[in-house]
């Protein structure tokens, strides 16, 4: 599973040069952050306004470069403003940050065995191995057994036949999952999940099966269960996933949480940009945010000011921290001066 970055609290001994260091509000918007350059992949893309219609007037072309400005959230996904009222999904670019890429494409490969129906009422385009167009559209309502899962610029993609690949999300949502031995009936009793990472599935008594289920895809849920003190919802028979890898979950939407130390950490200060006390292990603090900087790495607050740097296990109980980060806001600025 490709994991989230964390920090190791004794990297973060030093000092920091100021920064802006406010956390979040509760909107999904937030500040510009003009050290990123997005440049766009190939294919294009046409930018949206902030209530998602086409800016058709404004296609930006194959691998040119912009400034980017704020980033919003729009029906659950990143996207940054390039232009007044004009924003690009954040998976149609290669972010950089002084040089450094920040959101690589992935090649992984994960092998299935669906059929699926096309539901887009456009169709659904084909692709070829090197994310080319085919020119090729398969009607809505027809059906293909798909093999293979492989992510294209951040969306997952089906295989229906050798060297042609389906964007997910122009398929119905799975109603059954077929395995080898066995197939598996999805009952609709919740609305659907959206994945927003590569995500572990585990067993009733929260056991990793070894099994991931590919970043953005949809889920229907047969029911939600708390184990061993985490919740999780339920995706197959015996197959579950944490709740938090659902993109509208939070571990904070019932209020704080409590987490216990299992060795000493260093505290991260906003109000004087340090590293100032030590938490000693064994004690517990109620935690009631989490952030993500624009390098990938994720913060708990403990104070007004003061914040665990999240890193190799540092809690008790690890899968807290799985859920912590995938419930922290984005600050992009956040003790950024440690990554550089």
């Amino acid at each position: 599973m490709n994991k989230k970055k964390i920090v190791l609290a004794s990297t973060l001994a030093i000092l920091l040069a100021p920064v802006a260091l406010n956390t979040l509000p509760t909107t999904q918007t937030v500040h510009a952050d003009t050290q990123l350059i997005g440049t766009i992949r190939r294919g294009g893309t046409i930018p949206v306004d902030s209530n998602d219609n086409f800016v058709e007037s404004d296609i930006l072309g194959n691998f040119s470069s912009w400034k980017l400005g704020q980033r919003i959230t729009i029906g659950g996904n990143p996207y940054y403003e390039v232009a007044t009222n004009e924003y690009v999904d954040a998976t149609s670019m290669d972010i950089t940050q002084n040089g450094k890429l920040l959101n690589p494409v992935s090649s992984e490969i994960s092998y299935i065995n669906h059929v699926e129906t096309i539901s887009n009422a456009k169709g659904a385009s084909i692709i070829d191995d090197n994310n080319n167009s085919l020119g090729i559209t398969l009607p809505k309502g027809s059906s293909w057994k798909v093999d293979r899962v492989r992510i294209f610029n951040g969306y997952p993609y089906y295989r229906v036949a050798t060297n042609e690949w389906v964007k997910a999300l122009d398929f119905n949502m799975a109603d059954s999952i077929i395995n080898d031995s066995h197939t598996v009936v999805i009952p609709n009793t919740h609305q659907p999940i959206t994945l927003r990472t590569t995500t572990t599935l585990y067993n009733s008594n929260g056991v990793s099966l070894g099994i991931t289920l590919p970043k953005g895809s949809s889920w229907k849920v047969a029911q939600e269960k708390t184990i061993n003190g985490h919740q999780y919802y339920q995706v197959a028979t015996d197959e579950w996933v944490l709740a938090t890898e659902d993109q509208s979950t939070s571990i904070f939407q019932n209020g704080t949480v409590t987490a216990t130390l299992s060795k000493p950490v260093q505290l991260y200060d906003t109000s004087t940009n340090s590293m100032t006390r030590t938490l000693p292990a064994g004690s517990a603090w109620k935690i009631n945010s989490a952030v993500e900087n624009s390098a990938g790495y994720f913060f708990a607050k403990v104070s007004n000011n003061e914040w665990i740097p999240l890193g190799s296990s540092i809690f008790t109980d690890n899968i807290l921290q799985e859920e912590l980060a995938n419930s922290s806001t984005y600050e992009p600025y956040f003790a950024i001066n440690l990554f550089k």
